[in-house]
């Protein structure tokens, strides 16, 4: 039995720490969302250290146990770590305080209802290896395994170090390359994940009871009050909003995603880096697409007058329009950023540190539509199962080496 839990929660936490560790914006992002139902949103500040750090801790946790390294420190941090979430999710399901707990990141989206029953049928398991921490022996001494969990630190905050500065290696969210934002959002308006439903109470000799529009009673029955109930289908989309309006107010989502031509659309969420350096990269793909007709603008969370103020002051002259900023940081996990649209569909995406030079944009503009996303999503799902299955053959011939030389003793 102790094998078992080993193998689930070792499993389990890799998992959940590999999928926040590519996507530490996101994990900050929910940091941020704790904080403020909680009341101490003067910590957002540290919501993407808080992130790095929770998906590292996971990780390492996770690898301790499947090599069965540090057996006690290992049981006490998944006991702490399970009963303190359980506990947690318990909170979350009660009240929803926040919508999505990010257990884990945008690969698996659970309610909060369910988070708590995943926490309760995994918390034995830790339980388990807590109660039989001091059963066995250690595989070697402390001097050789803490190493070996400290590289697995280092590794997985190296990935989330990466993953900050250029783009999520793996995307789990609606605006993936390959997407199109327009057909998402049309199974969205005829799937919504929540419904509104009024509901009439009515009252008879001092009994109340609740009926639907569809359902009246007879006229024995007094109204009392109505009321409109929302209500989840428990449906859930990847993209369920995306509104890009210009300066006057008026929407223009459907407008760009039914441009034919290849669009470049730099991505605005704060000024933090919006320097000579990153526009004088992207200063010649704007002349490019200037000169062959295709279009190109900014959407913008911040105020559009001052965004394009910056723009021209650096020689760049494109429409900027306006959006929510956690649609645009779901957009893409950069700001300035780039996405390439065709028609509505994600073609391409770039952080500011990885503008493309003319000769990749010409590319980029050029090649068949369908070929480019084929390419780009076969060589994300090498570089992601090369990773993984590094990851856990290195896991293995840890433990085996380990086991061999205990052996050996």
């Amino acid at each position: 039995m102790r094998r078992t839990a080993r193998l689930v929660l070792g499993l389990l936490f890799v998992f959940s720490g590999f999928v926040k560790a590519v996507d530490p914006v996101g994990s900050a992002l929910v940091f941020a969302a704790y904080f403020n139902a909680f009341g101490v949103g003067f910590l957002q500040p540290f919501s993407l250290i808080c992130g790095i750090t929770l998906s590292t801790v996971e990780c390492v946790l996770g690898v301790m146990v499947l090599l069965d390294f540090r057996k006690r420190a290992a049981a006490w941090g998944m006991f702490l770590f399970m009963s303190f979430f359980t506990l947690l999710t318990l909170y979350l399901a009660i009240f929803n305080p926040v919508e999505d707990c990010g257990c884990f990141g945008d690969a698996v989206k659970l309610t909060n209802w369910q988070t708590f029953f995943k926490n309760l049928i995994f918390w034995p398991f830790a339980l388990i290896l807590f109660f039989q921490r001091n059963r066995t022996a250690p595989i070697a001494t402390g001097m050789a395994e803490w190493p070996v969990c400290l590289f697995f630190a280092v590794l997985i905050t190296g990935l989330s170090v990466y993953s900050y500065r250029h783009l999520p290696p793996v995307d789990f969210r609606g605006f993936r390359i390959g997407n199109d934002i327009g057909a998402l959002l049309e199974e969205a308006r005829n799937n919504p994940e929540h419904i509104y439903r009024t509901e009439l109470v009515y009252s008879r000799q001092g009994r109340e009871a609740v009926f639907s529009p569809d359902s009246l009673p007879d006229s024995t029955w007094i109204f009392v009050d109505s009321r409109t109930r929302e209500v989840a289908t428990g449906v859930r989309h990847k993209i369920s909003d995306f509104s890009v309006r210009d300066i006057s107010g008026y929407s223009i989502t459907d407008s760009l995603l039914k441009e034919k031509e290849t669009a470049l659309v730099l991505i605005i969420t704060d000024t933090a880096n919006m320097g000579s350096e990153v526009l004088e990269r992207l200063l010649p793909l704007v002349r490019e697409s200037n000169r062959q007709g295709r279009p190109y603008y900014a959407i913008s969370a911040l105020a559009a007058d001052s965004v394009h103020k910056v723009l021209l002051g650096n020689g760049i002259d494109m429409p900027v329009y306006l959006a929510d900023r956690k649609t645009l940081l779901t957009m893409v996990r950069s700001s300035p950023g780039l996405v390439v649209l065709k028609q509505g569909v994600v073609l391409a995406k770039f952080a500011f540190r990885d503008i493309p030079s003319p000769e990749k944009w010409d590319k980029i503009t050029t090649q068949d539509p369908e070929l480019l996303i084929a390419g780009t999503r076969i060589k994300t799902r090498l570089r992601v199962q090369f990773f993984i299955a590094a990851l856990l053959l290195l896991i293995f011939l840890l433990k085996k080496g380990f086991w061999l030389s205990r052996s050996r003793l």
